[in-house]
């Protein structure tokens, strides 16, 4: 059997060894700060916990240091549970404040070290309830060792606390639950930067589903346009075939299918380029806007042939070049047929304007396209970005083409939101304003 002295010192050593594993840990992220300093607290008192051999004030000083590191492990499980109430809101406790009121603790807890010890006991017990809860959510290793190490510290109090009563067998049992406590901590230490790194894991999955719904919304959602331009030409075709004077609408026909043709292999290699985007992270590239947006315009024009429209683009000649992607034509396309599908007027009036602007010291390209529609309740102009949210409305689709929008801006850094085309009345139309980041 090992002396007093000799186990002491032996514990001692591997709690300055667990200390050092866990400030190496906590430095690759994961590890919580309180428990790191917990840690740190542990082993001032198991050193000095040491010297009560030869006075036995060093263990009173001791207790002290225990009692920091409870301290520092209820605040932390606390502050985990509150954030897991509030969806993950971060409410970080300011460690110098902790401190501070910590210090002015000390000549108190000097006085109730035994009464301490009795409601550290009752108090680790619901931390252990909060921790469970904490596990059962997020069901991480880390968290499973946490749980340990305050079961077995819970134990470690309740077996210190006999062996002041001298009760047998109660010092061995709480020096071996010390060891257990201790070992859970490594535990938690070396487990901590795992979890991270499989959150992290995680998280990229995520990311990667999410990019390949929206890929698929948006290959969707286009190729649906581009059948139905398709249709409505195949549906004509008899029509003018009929008249074999009316050739010209004939070709019209054929130029708008090849034009179809065309438009579908683009989005299949836009959406490939957008997938490579997402990969190299290297998302934009020097694009002129408003040969663009010309191209959006004869494209609306040649969809809706049998609408009355007035589109006033005024560029004059002037060249706007914006950090963005070629999808950018697909969003001017959705806003423009947007315009057109949600108006009810026998003629449709889209106002396109562009500018230059500063935001925060930084140049950007801002784009405005008014139109004569139905207007968007204010109440859902945010709303209508949402993937989806227009489904089974008398605006069926707004919401699927404008979150695809949305996205495509966002990759390119930029901005894009809708006011009144007459501010107080949204029934008098719609101001779609993007702002891009200019080259």
């Amino acid at each position: 059997m090992l002396e007093e002295t000799t186990l002491d010192l032996i514990i001692a050593i591997y709690i300055i060894i667990i200390a050092i594993v866990f400030g190496i840990m906590y430095t690759k992220g994961g590890l919580p700060f309180l428990w790191f300093l917990s840690t740190i607290f542990n082993a001032f008192g198991s050193i000095i916990f040491y010297f009560r051999h030869f006075d036995l004030v060093y263990r009173m000083i001791a207790n002290i240091f225990y009692f920091l590191a409870a301290i520092a492990l209820v605040i932390s499980v606390i502050q985990e549970y509150c954030e897991l109430l509030n969806n993950g809101k971060k409410n970080q406790m300011n460690v110098k404040r902790v401190s501070k009121s910590l210090a002015v603790s000390i000549p108190f807890l000097v006085l109730i070290v035994t009464t301490i010890l009795v409601s550290m006991a009752i108090v680790t017990i619901v931390m252990v309830i909060l921790l469970f809860k904490i596990y059962l959510r997020k069901k991480s290793i880390t968290h499973l060792f946490m749980l340990l190490t305050l079961i077995t510290g819970l134990l470690l109090l309740f077996f210190s606390i006999l062996s002041n009563f001298n009760v047998q067998g109660a010092w061995e049992t709480a020096v071996f639950m010390k060891i257990i406590f201790y070992t859970n901590t490594l535990a938690v230490g070396l487990s901590a930067p795992i979890d991270k790194r499989l959150n992290e894991t995680k998280k990229n999955y995520f990311e990667a589903y999410n990019r390949a719904e929206f890929y698929k919304d948006l290959f969707a959602h286009d190729i649906s346009n581009i059948l139905q331009s398709v249709q409505t030409s195949m549906d004509l075709f008899p029509i003018y075939l009929e008249k074999p004077d009316d050739k010209k609408e004939i070709y019209n026909l054929i130029d708008i299918l090849k034009s179809q043709v065309i438009k579908g292999a683009d989005l299949v290699t836009n959406i490939r380029k957008l997938s490579e985007i997402e990969e190299v992270k290297s998302s934009t590239e020097s694009i002129e806007v408003c040969q663009m947006i010309k191209d959006a315009i004869k494209y609306l024009k040649k969809v809706y042939e049998d609408k009355e429209l007035v589109i006033l683009f005024d560029s004059s000649d002037k060249k706007y070049f914006v950090k963005a992607n070629k999808l950018l034509l697909n969003v001017f396309e959705n806003i423009l047929i947007n315009s057109v599908k949600h108006n009810n007027n026998p003629v449709v009036e889209i106002l396109i304007r562009i500018s230059k602007m500063q935001i925060n010291n930084n140049n950007y390209i801002e784009m405005e396209f008014i139109d004569n529609g139905i207007g968007i309740p204010d109440d859902l102009k945010e709303k209508i970005f949402q993937r989806a949210f227009m489904k089974g409305r008398s605006v069926n689709g707004m919401g699927l083409g404008l979150s695809l929008v949305q996205k495509i801006i966002e990759k390119c850094d930029g901005r894009i939101w809708v006011e009144n085309k007459i501010k107080g009345d949204f029934s008098r139309g719609s101001n779609f304003i993007i702002t891009i980041p200019e080259v």
